[in-house]
């Protein structure tokens, strides 16, 4: 790599910092793109990526240690200390036959529950000792954060001995009163089945995973909350009817029942959230499920549907939607009330909200 592709790279690192933006993505053919508060921006200045630009960027991000893996998987994610002046969640894949690079920035300073500006009843979530706790929502959501700001509000707050199965390790914990152990997939330990099923016979009273990729990992992760440990996990669904209705139809039809007995006894609470665009920032929007009697019978029952208006009608509770959570930053003036409308629900309940 000649000096003028490493400045050039470094460039474009650098411009990511100074525009405030999340992440950024290399594809051959075209400009770098910047993602900045929810939308793609072009780096025009940059030139267009060519075949052999692409190969420079994978040999300035990937360790030569890990090159021939990538040649054998055609995909790779990792974590990328830039000079210590910041940390990026790197992706390379393929793509119409070509390498692509996608970088995530990661946050420098872990923020607790407070500092993270969650609602106050996520805060209650970290004095619980047993149980299980779900972070979902689509992707840049703010979902690894949020798992963070409890593991810290733990840490911070609590002793205990906690165990988080990552991959790749973004963020790096500081033991405070709590000690932390972080422990990467395909590095420290193989899989997050096998992480998960050596916990079972260790002493460790809270147990965090990045992400659930089979069967066998999310009947762990239920197993681990029965046993108890308190469990958090970060899942892909966009509300709290698709998570529980989704995690119950992976299971077999005898296990049903008690995949339904088990969330019903030892959900702790579930918390569903979005990234918005607000006023000069992303601000987060959420939809809460708590444990309440009302819930926790419906679980039971398989009466998902009506988990809706069990969230709508409990805030006394801790629940809130989705759209009630939009109307409370449109009010605030964080968010303007057409970024509301586009992110609702139901938009006409929403709209009913805001006239009140």
């Amino acid at each position: 790599m000649t000096t003028t592709e490493d400045l050039a790279i470094n460039n474009i690192l650098n411009s990511v910092a100074e525009r405030g933006a999340t992440d950024i993505h290399f594809a051959v053919g075209s400009n770098p793109y910047f993602r900045i508060n929810d939308r793609l921006i072009t780096l025009s200045e940059a030139k267009v990526t060519t075949p052999a630009f692409m190969e420079t960027l994978i040999k300035f991000f990937v360790p030569e240690k890990k090159q021939e893996l990538l040649r054998q998987s055609k995909e790779l994610k990792f974590v990328y200390n830039w000079l210590d002046k910041a940390r990026f969640r790197v992706n390379v894949f393929q793509q119409k036959g070509y390498y692509a690079v996608s970088l995530k920035l990661i946050l420098p300073q872990i923020k607790t529950v407070a500092e993270l500006s969650l609602p106050k009843i996520v805060n209650s979530f970290t004095a619980v000792e047993k149980g299980l706790i779900i972070i979902s929502g689509p992707y840049n959501s703010g979902r690894s954060t949020t798992l963070a700001g409890i593991l810290e509000t733990i840490n911070r707050n609590r002793s205990e001995r906690i165990v988080y199965l990552e991959n790749p390790v973004e963020q790096l914990f500081v033991n405070q009163r709590s000690i932390i152990e972080q422990r990467e997939i395909g590095t420290d330990v193989i899989s997050f089945s096998e992480g998960l099923q050596s916990l079972k016979e260790e002493d460790v009273n809270v147990v965090a995973i990045s992400r659930v990729d089979c069967l066998e990992t999310l009947e762990l992760v239920l197993e681990l909350s029965v046993s108890g440990r308190l469990v958090l996990v970060i899942m892909d669904y966009d509300t709290s009817l698709s998570c529980l209705t989704g995690m119950i139809s992976e299971f077999p039809e005898a296990k049903k029942e008690w995949v339904r007995n088990v969330l019903a006894d030892y959900l702790v609470g579930l918390v569903v959230q979005r990234l918005v665009p607000g006023v000069g920032e992303m601000v987060l929007a959420a939809e809460i499920l708590t444990a309440s009697s009302s819930s926790k019978a419906l679980i039971a029952e398989g009466r998902f549907n009506q988990l809706e208006s069990i969230i709508q009608t409990s805030r006394i509770e801790g629940m809130m939607s989705l759209d009630y959570s939009l109307a409370n930053l449109v009010k605030a003036g964080r968010i303007s009330q057409d970024v509301a409308l586009k992110y609702a629900q139901n938009p006409r309940t929403l709209s009913s909200m805001l006239a009140k």
